[in-house]
């Protein structure tokens, strides 16, 4: 097996792979509940980034915090649903969504032909 063709048969995947890293990173979601009372942005990498609730939510949770964080949770999951539809929910539905509309041949040929195949 040559190494060094398997390496460079490698490019275009590894290629791939970074740019939908890169756009993963750039991307953000905005969920919401309670009729946009509570709204998050969460962001690629998973992390919450903001956290907003309307004065009128908080008002008439009249002190009941469980009020406020159930819409938070939904706004949570509103948000998460968005990723996996655009990214997937497994590394299997990743690779998936990644790779579906790619040509694999020229993704994986070089590949396997470093393979001896």
């Amino acid at each position: 097996m040559d190494l060094d063709a398997l390496m460079r048969g490698l490019g275009p995947l590894q290629d791939t792979l970074k740019k939908a890293e890169s756009e993963r990173a750039a991307s953000a979601f905005d969920g919401s509940a309670g009729g946009g009372a509570v709204k998050v942005r969460l962001q690629g990498n998973l992390s919450i980034s903001k956290v907003s609730i309307a004065p009128a939510a908080a008002a008439a949770s009249q002190g009941d915090a469980s009020l406020i964080e159930d819409l938070v949770a939904v706004a949570v999951n509103d948000a998460l649903k968005q990723y996996i539809a655009r990214f997937g929910g497994s590394p299997d539905e990743q690779m998936q969504k990644l790779m579906s509309g790619s040509d694999l041949g020229s993704l994986m040929g070089p590949l396997m032909r470093g393979l001896g195949r």
